[in-house]
């Protein structure tokens, strides 16, 4: 069977296959516009599956609070009875954390970008949806 996720330890982890092509993802959004210092792939439990960062950044606890933030974010809307929230946008000082669902079938996931402050903000958004689409294309594609 060529599952591209495998038990271990009692929590389900992509395969190496996945993670390997997951790279190509994030190396297009990370190079889609200037201004770009990290992205990285997580499960939406909180654990690094991959990422490509400029800087040095520790990609486990942002994982873990990233996927934190994102279940917040979605119990916020939820009260405010909004449907579907998909990402969040952090603006800070010094630069900016977008955070968005990558609603896989089998494993669903998130992706983190963070950037300097002077971005072209539609052009990163476009750049994640784009991998998030390619995310959950590939999702499907191994479970098929």
């Amino acid at each position: 069977m060529n599952s591209p996720f495998k038990l271990d330890s009692n929590r389900i982890k992509p395969a190496e296959q996945f993670v390997a092509i997951s790279k190509d993802v994030l190396h297009e959004l990370v190079h889609a516009t200037a201004g770009v210092d990290g992205v990285l792939l997580a499960s939406s439990d909180g654990f690094e599956v991959s990422s490509i960062f400029q800087k040095n950044y520790d990609g486990n606890k942002l994982s873990a609070v990233g996927s934190s933030i994102l279940a917040l974010v979605q119990a916020l809307t939820s009260e405010a009875q909004l449907t579907g929230c998909r990402s969040v946008i952090l603006d800070a000082e010094n630069g900016k954390i977008m955070i968005s669902a990558v609603p896989n079938k089998h494993q669903p996931m998130i992706i983190i970008v963070v950037t300097r402050q002077q971005v072209l903000l539609g052009q990163i958004m476009h750049a994640m949806n784009k991998g998030v689409m390619r995310l959950i294309e590939m999702d499907a594609q191994y479970h098929g």
